[in-house]
């Protein structure tokens, strides 16, 4: 997948062959590469809303989302689902500090799925996979265009009586290309020149506006 200066987004169609009959389930996990992230907390504090506190997530991937052809509690337990390490909740999310309050933990860590929900990235989709006559199944997957690049796996688990029978993983790769591409890896190599770069730009963008009012 590229990902150019005027990318808004991509429709991906996963498919393939499965054995089994009209008895199977298939589950499809589609994640990005890890990324930091941090999550703030705000608190009031002299009419102010301030940053109390911030959590880094050091392993969190940019990009999650389950596709099911039936809902996923159906298919596995909540015990299976945490042995196959399927779902957010089971993906051994670490963070920045210690938290030693189990409670606390459940807090922030749903505070964190609820934001890449809301941004489109973490994402459950039950009943979207299709399984035609027991022996093809397919499964749109939507990229927005807020996605990182990297390598994005994408982990297919063939179901059978609630039992995982088959699991099978391959890679996609997505890219920057053109301008953007060039824009990115200069700003990320080079940052201290890029910012200057940006600055000098800002001031003589503002000095030509500047210019051209004063002639009007």
């Amino acid at each position: 997948v590229s990902i150019t200066i005027d990318f808004n987004g991509e429709n991906l169609l996963l498919f393939g062959a499965v054995s089994g009959g009209t008895e199977s389930d298939i589950i499809v996990i589609f994640k990005g590469p890890h990324v930091p992230l941090a999550l703030r907390k705000k608190e009031r504090a002299s009419g102010i809303w301030m940053n109390k506190q911030t959590i880094l997530w050091q392993n969190a991937p940019s990009f999650y989302h389950i596709f099911s052809n039936r809902a996923l509690d159906e298919i596995l337990s909540e015990e299976q689902q945490a042995n196959l390490h399927i779902g957010a909740e089971h993906i051994g999310l670490r963070s920045s500090e210690a938290i030693l309050d189990e409670e606390k933990v459940t807090l922030w860590r749903s505070a964190l799925i609820r934001s890449m929900t809301e941004r489109g990235l973490w994402h459950l989709n039950e009943k979207n996979v299709s399984i035609i006559r027991g022996a093809l199944f397919r499964a749109p997957v939507y990229l927005p265009a807020n996605i990182v690049p990297g390598e994005y796996e994408v982990r297919v688990l063939h179901v059978q009586d609630n039992r995982l029978v088959a699991e099978d993983t391959t890679y996609i790769s997505v890219a920057k290309t053109g301008i953007g591409a060039m824009i990115y890896a200069f700003a990320h190599d080079y940052s201290i020149f890029y910012g200057f770069f940006a600055v000098c730009f800002a001031v003589f963008a503002g000095w030509l506006a500047a210019a051209a009012f004063r002639k009007q």
